[in-house]
């Protein structure tokens, strides 16, 4: 017997909640931070030349889902909830802006120098987007005590 579509929606909500967890956020956290230091290895270590190339706002988002994470994993309190909805909307946000320009380069011929092709990293790009979406909606959705 099939199951009902409101059956498949609370199974689909299920999954989703597991995101909610303060631990995904630490581990998103940190991957981005580290991630983002590695892509920009070259600013980081020319940064008396070029200051203002640094990934300030990815840091910041990376950082601050990692705190957040961390806040809400000592004590899960409204406020602590809202801080990791908060940090989860910025890394969103960063990550849609970055899908969107991503989008409009992919037209243009690719680049020989990449150690990694445009495609694949659009991909990795989009899931770390639907990731941080699933971050937000989750943490929104669950109560405090959960």
């Amino acid at each position: 017997m099939h199951a009902s579509r409101a059956e498949r929606w609370s199974q689909l909500g299920g999954r989703v909640n597991h995101f909610a967890r303060p631990g995904i956020a630490i581990a998103f956290g940190a991957f981005f931070l580290c991630a983002e230091t590695c892509l920009h290895a070259d600013s980081v270590l020319d940064f008396a030349s070029r200051p203002l190339e640094l990934p300030v706002y990815d840091w910041t988002a990376g950082g601050f889902l990692l705190v957040a994470g961390v806040l809400s994993r000592r004590d899960r309190t409204t406020v602590r909830r809202q801080y990791l909805a908060v940090a989860w909307a910025f890394m969103l946000s960063l990550l849609v802006g970055a899908s969107y320009e991503m989008l409009g380069e992919w037209g243009g011929p690719p680049d020989q120098n990449d150690w990694l092709s445009e495609r694949a990293f659009f991909a990795i790009v989009l899931t770390m987007t639907a990731i941080a979406a699933c971050g937000l909606v989750s943490t929104l959705k669950t109560s405090s005590t959960a």
